[in-house]
Order: structure tokens, then sequence, then C-alpha cells
């Protein structure tokens, strides 16, 4: 049967064009109200006004400082942090209105603050190094790198543009230390926003030097006749010296606010690809079909993620443990059951319903007790929405109608669906249809490109119109570029092959052109619970 998307249903996707999409590490309960996110930013401009000028508030030197010149630093810094916060207000509205995130980045920022504070008192009070080589040994890429990282690349750049403001004022309003900062802010930005390795962050912290040492460089050329070439070297070092050591510190630091935070970076979803990791290694052992369902998904899910810009690496790590819940009861999914009989031949339809949706609540279980990120628990019970056990349901019914002559007593469709919540992001949208596709792709008699289009433009229709994509601020044209992909993937996975002659001297079966052997039966098995017209067309 094919499904519709009636009008009411595409413009409210329509509308979903206009929402900023959201990502899975803004799921924290937080303090919703601006008033909260003024008083962050207020109390980062106090702080921020002292560290600037410690040495005099904290070094007896304060008197010898006009008052008006801590007033113009003051009013200096306002309207810049007032300016960066506008900005950040136009372009990712969705974390600003988050004040946990808002109180990352305060933290960030003054951490960067105090970092530049502290290199400049060490280094003057240690080394006689001379003031011209200082001003290049501050951490200007610290607050840009650590933000990029956990919030973007956006936000990394314009937190890096107010700490590089701040470290100007910092060194006597230094305009080669706002120059350079704003060149490291861009370059963070643009380099550390898809970093997946630890090595990778040493190595951004390294061409950010760079990028200053180009900066000294082309103002060394400005003013050759009279550049000391011992000194231009001298601050090319601390240059890179720099951006060795903020990227270092950010390092140290990253898993601290990771963990507070409930944020998870690429850094941390690359270490949980390994497949030896013990919930996989246990769905390889006792549900393997659960397990290669899971790396199937996995695949359609990266794919189309990269297809509509989206992350790619969280798809892939959520789809592997987005079933891990079936390791419970692991004979009771389709994909299980092997030659064994069905346990749901002698269940009641109710039953089986409450042993299949179990597999959700059973896997945010496991994923709790194995420290899993906030995002993969997500997806773990949002992979379904409230979808409705289909096949469980139908049978319900056609029990129904034969106990009672005429079916006055109608079944009750919410006994038989999922208990949500729908997918909330755009990664746990893909996996939930994904995860239907996947299944409902194991019934297809002929895998045909056309087939297969068919199936996937059912499914991700009837998606629509059941309303588990409400939540997640998919646009039509993203849907369409998902459809796309899966159609691809899957025609590639399912094609067929040329049949190989039989060797007369061995009778022994030789692969055809649908990969089974000869002799062995073409016709697919019966779609069970958790695959096919059933619960694969809803949920897996």
């Amino acid at each position: 049967m094919k499904h519709s998307v009636s009008k009411e249903r595409a413009r409210k996707i329509r509308t979903r064009e206009k929402q900023a999409g959201k990502t899975a590490s803004d799921h924290l309960p937080t303090l919703q109200r601006p008033v909260y996110g003024y008083l962050l930013a207020m109390l980062l401009w106090l702080v921020t006004t002292l560290l600037v000028h410690a040495d005099q508030f904290f070094g007896g030197a304060v008197a010898n400082v006009p008052g008006f010149s801590i007033m113009g630093d003051a009013v200096f810094l306002l309207a810049g942090l007032f300016a960066v916060a506008l900005a950040l207000q136009m372009v990712v509205p969705q974390k600003m209105r988050n004040n946990a995130r808002v109180l990352l980045l305060v933290l960030v920022a003054l951490v960067a603050t105090a970092a530049a504070r502290v290199t400049l008192y060490g280094v003057q009070t240690a080394f006689p190094i001379r003031p011209e080589i200082v001003v290049f040994l501050i951490p200007v890429a610290l607050a840009p790198l650590m933000a990029t990282i956990m919030l973007g690349g956006i936000t990394g750049a314009l937190l890096g543009f107010w700490t590089s403001l701040v470290m100007s004022v910092m060194l006597d309003r230094s305009f080669a230390v706002l120059l350079t900062g704003i060149a490291a802010s861009v370059v963070a930005a643009r380099i550390a926003d898809q970093v997946r390795t630890r090595a990778k962050v040493i190595r951004t912290g390294i061409v950010v030097g760079l990028a200053e040492v180009t900066l000294v460089l082309a103002v060394t050329a400005l003013h050759w006749r009279s550049t000391d070439i011992m000194l231009v070297f001298d601050q090319a070092g601390a240059c890179l010296l720099s951006g060795f050591l903020s990227a270092l510190v950010v390092l140290l630091i990253l898993p601290a606010f990771e963990s507070l935070f409930q944020i998870t970076t690429n850094l941390t979803l690359l270490e949980l690809t390994d497949l030896s990791h013990p919930l996989l290694q246990r769905l390889a052992i006792e549900a393997p079909g659960t397990y290669h369902h899971s790396l199937i998904v996995a695949n359609l899910a990266q794919v189309a993620a990269d297809d509509i810009g989206a992350n790619s690496l969280l798809a892939r790590v959520c789809a592997y443990f987005h079933d891990v819940g079936k390791l419970t009861k692991p004979d009771f999914f389709a994909e299980n059951l092997n030659q064994r009989g069905n346990p749901h031949d002698d269940l009641p339809p109710s039953m089986s319903t409450l042993v299949i949706t179990a597999h959700v609540k059973e896997g945010l279980s496991l994923a709790m007790m194995h420290k899993l990120p906030t995002p993969v628990r997500a997806v773990i019970t949002e992979h379904h929405g409230t979808s409705l056990v289909s096949c469980f349901h139908h049978k319900a019914k056609s029990q129904k109608e034969n106990e009672i002559v005429g079916g006055n007593e109608r079944v009750d469709e919410g006994d038989f669906r999922y208990p949500g919540p729908r997918p909330s992001f755009k990664e746990s949208a893909i996996i939930c249809l994904a995860d239907s596709v996947e299944a409902a792709s194991r019934t297809i008699e002929k895998t045909t490109p056309g087939h297969i289009e068919q199936l996937v433009a059912g499914i991700v229709n009837q998606k629509l119109t059941d309303g588990q994509l409400d939540d997640c601020a998919l646009s039509l044209l993203e849907l369409t570029r998902i459809k796309r992909s899966f159609v691809f993937t899957l025609t590639n996975m399912l094609h067929g092959r040329v049949p190989y002659p039989k060797d007369e001297d061995n009778q022994q079966s030789k692969p055809v052109a649908n990969g089974r052997t000869e002799g062995q039966s073409i016709g697919r098995t019966s779609p069970g619970p958790g695959r096919g017209s059933g619960e694969g067309k809803s949920s897996s």
C-alpha cells in the first residue's frame, strides 16, 4: 500500500526548515529563564575585569593607575561582551537558550583568561624574557579550541574573539595580541570542528601556532628595515609553543568539562567505535542477529547523516548500541530466532508486546550501567518513538474479532505502542528510520532498486504520518536526501552475483546470483516479531 503525506503534515514538516537543528548535546535539565544567562554574562564581565587588572588590584599598584583607565577598560570589555553575546544569540540561538551551555562558555572564557594571567606572571617572574616575546606566549588558542570541540566552530570562533579582546586589554591594549588571537580563533574553529583524535588536537594547536607565525612574519615584512631578526625568530617560537601548550591544556581539562556538562565530543565517540566494547561483544555472542542488524543500521545511518550534514560519527556510535536492550531476551526477537520455534506463538499479543517494547527500558539500564554518553542513551529510548507494534496489534484484533461476534469491542491501540519519547534530534531520527528500513528490507522478495525505493518511501512516509518525526527538526529536503541515501546503500548491500558454473567433478553447491547456494531455497523467512510487515516497518 502506498503511503501519502497529508498537506497538514507537510506544512508542519516545512516549518522545521526554519528551526535551528538540535544536537545531542542539548539534552540537559537547566534553568531556562533568560535572567540567569544575563547574570552569568555579568559575572563573566566582573571576574574578567578583575583578572585583567589583577596586578593593580592585588599587587598594591592600583593607586598608580588612573581610575578612569580601569573604568574605560571595563566599559570596553562590556561592549565587546555585548557584541559577542548578540552574535551568539543570532547564529546559535538554541545553545544560548540553554543556560548550562552559557555557563560552559563563561567557564571556558575564565579559564583561558586565568591561564593568560598565570602565564604572564610565571614567565615574567621565572625567566628573563623580553616583553615583546612574552605577549606571544599567552594561550590565545585555548578558549576557541575548547569551545569548538565541545560546541562547534561558530561558537568557538566567537568566544575566541572575546578572549582575544580580553588578552589584548590585559597587555596594555596590544593590537598585535588582538590580531593574532582573532587569527588563532578562526583557524582553530575551522580545523578543530571535526577533530576526532587526541593527536589531531595537538596538530591543530601547532597549526594555530603556525598561523600566528604567519602574522608575525607579515608584520615583520612591513617594518623589515628596523626589525631585529633574532627577535622575530623568538616570537615565532613563542607562537608555536603557545599553540602546542594550548592544545595540551585542552586535552588535560576536556574530560572534566565533558563529565560536568554531560557533553559528548567526537573524541569520546571515536573511542566507542571500538567493537570490542563489552556490550557489543555480548551482542555478538548472545544475540548475533541483533549485532549484525546494528552494524547494518550503523552503515545506513552514517551515510545518511553525512548526506544531510549531521554528525555521522554520532549516528554510527548510537546505532551500534541502540538495541542492546535485546540482550535480556534475545530469543524473542526475529533476527535471533534461527531454526528454533517462535516463543510468541505461546504468548498472547499483549504479553508479546510487553516483551518487545521492554528492550527500550532494558537498553537504557544497560547504557547507564556501562556509563554510555547521554546522546547514546537518548537514541536507545527514542529509536522507536511511539511507534505501533503492528504485528501484535493486528494479531490482537484478529483474535478479538474471532472471540466476539460482530467485533463490537475494540482493541486499544495505545497498548501496542512504544512508550517513547519520539526522536528529538536529527541523528536519532535517522537511526529510527534506518532501523525500520533495515528490518523491512529482509522481507523483500525481489531486491531491485525499484522495490527498495518503494519500500523506503513507504516507511518514511508512514513515520511522517504517524508523527514520529515531529520533534527532530528534519526538513523535507533532508528527508528526501535520507531516502535517496538509504536506497543507494541498500541496493549495493543487497546486490546479486553472477552464477558460477557447476563443477561436474565436484558436486558441492556453488553460489548463484542471489547470493545463496544451489539447492537452497530462495524463499525468505516470513517476518516475525521485530521484522517485516509487523514490527519491522514501524520498529525493529
